[in-house]
């Protein structure tokens, strides 16, 4: 075979390797959050509904085993949803596993600070905080993604 033959067969490697399927970062993401190991959309709604109970629990000033029964509800959910992760957008998986890990230092706050108000409050605060950047998490996935995904009490998500 000429060295001619080899660098035709070579270059031809080469574009074939370059046409690859490649799919939009609005496709791949649309696949991340529909995929059933990661339902991200009802991961984020889980963590809001926990996010309120534990509101709840702590407003209405339900006994300690209560608050601490649904801070460890938030605290599970939140550690979980840390398995969703990588996401397709690097800038989104910072945002998530920031807003996770806020989430599971709320809960595990939470979960220490029942009988003592302030450490409740600060537990609360924290809990907001991480709410907050789920709940721009969730509008960068909608960004990203081109879609709404509908979830209940995020502003402009529905």
């Amino acid at each position: 075979m000429s060295i001619r033959a080899v660098l035709c067969v070579a270059l031809a490697g080469l574009l074939l390797a370059a046409c690859g399927t490649t799919i939009s970062p609005a496709t791949a993401m649309r696949r991340w959050a529909a995929n059933s190991d990661t339902a991200f959309a009802a991961a984020a709604t889980t963590l809001l509904s926990d996010s309120q109970h534990v509101r709840a629990a702590i407003d209405n000033h339900q006994p300690p085993s209560t608050i601490r029964t649904v801070c460890e509800i938030l605290l599970g959910h939140a550690q979980a949803a840390n398995n969703f992760l990588p996401t397709p957008d690097p800038q989104l998986t910072g945002q998530l596993s920031n807003a996770y890990d806020r989430l599971v230092q709320a809960a595990d706050h939470c979960y220490d600070g029942v009988g003592d108000p302030a450490r409740l409050a600060s537990a609360e605060a924290e809990q907001r905080t991480a709410i907050g950047l789920l709940v721009g998490a969730v509008l960068r996935e909608e960004f990203v993604s081109g879609r709404s995904l509908g979830i209940a009490g995020i502003p402009g998500a529905s």
